[in-house]
């Protein structure tokens, strides 16, 4: 069998390469590709894979960007965080999903479930990826839209759309908001990344999610990183990190 890995963080797409190996030493890896752009060339010009294992946020987009522009005609597994609302269209007609970090026992489960059913596929993934496409878009509309944060023994609602930014501090989550108060929160930055509507926050290292409306100017910064005032200002220094510039400018672009 000859896999294909769309991955943009390396210790995932390694761990996938050596999880297949263990699997099954005669399965073949093509190649392992870290980007949207990168995928749909290597599509073009080479002979499709039996399978594919494809993260759905890469550096440079949503990797579904892919399946709008070629078509694939595989059995598609993707490994993501998208909780179960964007994911259930895959449940239909068996293109699997495994939430990170992938166990060798899932994706054991998820290779002889492709065995079995792999006749399927030809006919049945392009329905499937425009079926998730649109479930997607559906839950744009499924996002919170107020947090509940605690000050003391007092609790409040906060509505999102006065949040400035949420970071991480002393290993702590905080949120800001737009009147410059800081609230601790009980969620980790992964959990606060879906909740919110990727419209208006972006994720921009793993230390900062900000608001579109926070950011007041954006300079260039050394190592192709880019530096942010926002509104209210930060103690600290706020850098999108390298892996994030490519989608953050498409992000600001709207």
């Amino acid at each position: 069998m000859k896999v294909l890995i769309i991955e943009d963080e390396f210790y995932a797409s390694d761990r996938l390469k050596n999880i297949l190996q263990k699997i099954d030493p005669s399965i073949e890896i093509l190649a392992i590709i870290e980007t949207v752009e990168k995928s749909i060339k290597w599509l073009q010009k080479n002979d499709g894979p039996d399978l594919m294992l494809v993260d759905i946020q890469l550096s440079d987009g949503i990797s579904l960007e892919i399946f709008e522009k070629i078509q694939v005609e595989c059995a598609i597994i993707f490994t993501t965080a998208y909780d179960e609302y964007a994911i259930q269209a895959f449940k239909v007609n068996s293109i699997d999903y495994l939430l990170k970090p992938i166990n060798q026992k899932d994706l054991k489960n998820s290779i002889e479930k492709f065995y079995k059913i792999k006749d399927k596929y030809s006919s049945e993934a392009r329905k499937n990826i425009e079926l998730l496409l649109n479930q997607i878009n559906f839950k744009k509309d499924k996002f919170q839209t107020r947090l509940l944060v605690k000050t003391g023994s007092v609790m409040q609602s906060i509505d999102i759309e006065k949040v400035a930014y949420f970071f991480i501090k002393n290993q702590l989550c905080y949120l800001m908001t737009n009147d410059k108060e800081r609230f601790a929160l009980d969620y980790n930055l992964d959990e606060i990344e879906k909740l919110v509507n990727p419209e208006m926050f972006f994720r921009i290292n793993r230390q900062m999610i900000v608001s579109q409306k926070a950011i007041k100017k954006i300079h260039p910064f050394f190592s192709s990183r880019l530096l942010l005032d926002l509104k209210p200002e930060f103690t600290e220094d706020v850098i999108v990190s390298k892996r994030k510039v490519s989608l953050f400018k498409k992000w600001m672009g709207g």
